[in-house]
């Protein structure tokens, strides 16, 4: 329970800066976008699985990752939306932005990184993967970036 609780509070910002982002322009709502699906498998993964597992119904598992991953990012957005689309400017699109970073800054040093090295004492995958998420996430934007 507690898990879906962050997972939840992680995916509300993620629904706001996906609107920031779409209302910035639709290269940055794409690149965004793009990086959060792929940002969404490890994560309907980690949900599912225990969920799967623990009730023996995959159709279970599935349901709890689809629920708990997109609903929160959805109201998220959808605040968004009802509460500055006719008010954006870029003060708020900055302002936006910095806060989401700064939510999503603290779950991942704080909370994610503390706990990936607890379960990988020996180092044998979070330094590579996190450094394979940033290169990959790069490339993305580079690709772009010259579309």
């Amino acid at each position: 329970m507690q898990i879906s609780l962050a997972l939840i509070l992680h995916n509300f910002p993620e629904g706001l800066a996906m609107f920031a982002a779409a209302m910035v322009s639709s290269r940055t709502g794409t690149i965004f976008g793009i990086a959060l699906a792929l940002h969404k498998i490890p994560e309907g993964i980690m949900i599912s699985l225990p969920i799967a597992v623990a009730t023996g119904s995959r159709w279970k598992g599935f349901l709890a990752s689809a629920i708990i991953g997109t609903l929160a990012q959805f109201l998220g957005a959808l605040l968004g939306y009802f509460l500055l689309r006719t008010r954006w400017t870029g003060a708020v699109s900055g302002s936006l932005f910095s806060i989401v970073t700064g939510m999503l800054l603290y779950t991942v040093v704080g909370n994610m990184l503390p706990l990936a090295r607890q379960l990988d004492q020996q180092d044998r995958y979070v330094t590579i993967w996190t450094l394979t998420g940033v290169v990959v996430f790069a490339l993305i934007n580079s690709v772009f970036s010259f579309s």
